[in-house]
């Protein structure tokens, strides 16, 4: 499942240097994100707490920006993006036992946004 959001995970560095209640809006803000990403695809939510064997997934998320980060703060962004996909289901968890997580960059002066490819494993 490959899913297009207009929002950028922010860096590691902006992410700890956040409010607790900072943190909850943008976590909500990305769930409503990815949820309507989901509905413009015509699919629904997978209902992942109710399989008796839930996948691993592996989620690649690649970010559109106007500049490079380092890699651990392009990595440790995204954790208010997982979050918030565990939030709504597409996540059982996110630990290394259900979750292989590839991140990429590229640099765009214009078109900032994140693509999300889903993959069971």
């Amino acid at each position: 499942m490959k899913l297009i959001i207009s929002s950028l995970p922010p860096s590691t560095n902006i992410l700890e240097r956040m409010h607790w209640a900072v943190k909850k809006r943008l976590r909500n803000a990305l769930r409503w994100e990815l949820t309507a990403a989901i509905a413009d695809i015509g699919r629904y939510l997978p209902p992942i707490e109710y399989a008796l064997k839930p996948p691993k997934r592996r989620v690649t998320i690649t970010t559109y920006r106007p500049r490079r980060f380092d890699p651990d703060n392009a990595v440790g962004g995204c954790k208010v993006l997982l979050d918030a996909m565990r939030d709504i289901g597409l996540l059982r968890n996110d630990s290394p036992k259900w979750l292989e997580l590839v991140v990429y960059q590229v640099i765009e002066k214009c078109d900032c946004h994140t693509e999300i490819l889903v993959e069971d494993i």
